[in-house]
């Protein structure tokens, strides 16, 4: 990413996590700008247009000016949908609650043994994925190689499972259901977070509106709330 969008989107960092985590490993396609509103393009599993904007005049103005080189949009603020559906039908929206974990967080060592995944485990967690709509086995295995994994495994099965997306949110924590309420889905993310901050990485995830579980372990966990967070597709 070029070093003066990069100043700028760290300006508001929070706001704009998700977009510079992602354009820190994707190469940037093409920029949009209106004053400091950006439409970004980057390649991941689709050409995503992640969307960096607090003013509502200007982000108008960039949609007009936005010439649908994909229907795939990323960091998509409540405020925003409505614009962005004005003139588009959608296909499909991934609703989330962003939350980010402060770095004076203190987080306990996993009390299982926890190991990375490798690329074979991709079906076996494709097949227990809630998120099929959303996802393949292609970019598991992608996340598998290229960024940060964890899984616990009892008898030779893997049983628990977490992985980072391509923005570098933590993501698809899975437990089987027969070992859930045991302690494994803290377990596998106290490990991530662990691998993040050797890395030096800002640590955040996104928890799907009315996972109330989810939201409960991470905010015992010490993430704090940020905002409301969507992925969507146009028709």
């Amino acid at each position: 990413m070029e070093k003066k969008l990069e100043n700028i989107l760290n300006n508001d960092s929070c706001r704009n996590i998700s977009v510079l985590e992602f354009f820190s490993q994707a190469a940037v396609i093409k920029v949009y700008r209106e004053g400091n509103s950006f439409i970004i393009l980057g390649e991941s599993d689709h050409i995503w247009a992640y969307i960096s904007s607090n003013n509502r005049q200007e982000f108008i103005k960039l949609i007009h000016k936005y010439n649908c080189e994909t229907k795939y949009f990323a960091s998509v603020e409540k405020w925003m949908l409505p614009i962005l559906l004005k003139q588009h039908e959608l296909d499909w929206e991934l609703a989330t609650d962003r939350y980010i974990l402060p770095e004076d967080v203190v987080v306990s060592s996993p009390r299982r043994k926890v190991s990375g995944l490798q690329k074979s485990d991709a079906d076996y967690i494709y097949n227990y994925s809630d998120y099929k709509k959303f996802t393949s086995i292609e970019y598991i295995q992608e996340r598998i190689d290229n960024g940060i994994s964890a899984g616990i495994f009892e008898d030779g099965k893997l049983v628990a499972w977490g992985l980072s997306h391509d923005d570098n949110a933590l993501g698809f924590l899975y437990v089987l259901p027969e070992y859930r309420k045991k302690g494994y889905a803290q377990d596998i993310t106290s490990y991530l977070i662990k691998l993040k901050r050797k890395m030096d990485k800002d640590i955040f995830l996104n928890v799907e509106k009315g996972n109330h579980k989810s939201e409960s372990l991470v905010r015992k966990m010490g993430f704090m709330y940020d905002r409301e967070i969507s992925w969507i597709k146009w028709r």
